[in-house]
């Protein structure tokens, strides 16, 4: 009996752990942007871009700003997820987050709990597509002229 009991354990916790992939449910998380204000993603979000590093962040910002800034992201349905948790607390906190402060559009910063849900191509930035709920494609782009040709 325990040992069914640990063996179920392992497995939700394997199952909540695991990146996201065409046909996996979007789950309800709640992310901090750079002004500590706190956004839910869930089923609503109907794309999310995500980027594990500054280059990735580099031209997701230069696309966003050719678009029209927060005002694309929010009529789009458009989740924008960063990953900085390699970076350094202190660069981080005196240099990093500043300068994302400037920006007129939310950056929201994952986690290390949820970072293993997000997808990475190394060098490259994840557009996972959401359709009800549940994923129904990941992509992965380098520049800034592919990222553009998906939307």
């Amino acid at each position: 009996m325990i040992k069914k009991l640990i063996l179920t354990v392992f497995l939700a916790i394997g199952a909540m752990a695991s990146s996201l992939t065409q046909g996996s449910e979007i789950p309800t998380l709640t992310i901090k942007d750079q002004f500590e204000k706190e956004h839910v993603v869930d089923a609503s979000v109907k794309t999310i871009l995500f980027s594990a590093t500054k280059d990735e962040s580099a031209v997701i910002r230069d696309f966003i700003d050719s678009k029209g800034k927060a005002e694309f992201l929010t009529s789009n349905n458009i989740a924008y997820i960063a990953d900085i948790t390699g970076m350094p607390s202190l660069i981080t906190k005196w240099f990093a987050m500043p300068k994302m402060q400037k920006y007129e559009f939310p950056i929201l910063l994952i986690d290390e709990a949820n970072k293993s849900l997000f997808p990475v191509k190394e060098d490259m930035i994840s557009i996972i597509t959401v359709v009800d709920g549940k994923v129904s494609d990941v992509k992965y782009v380098k520049t800034i002229e592919e990222l553009t040709a998906n939307f």
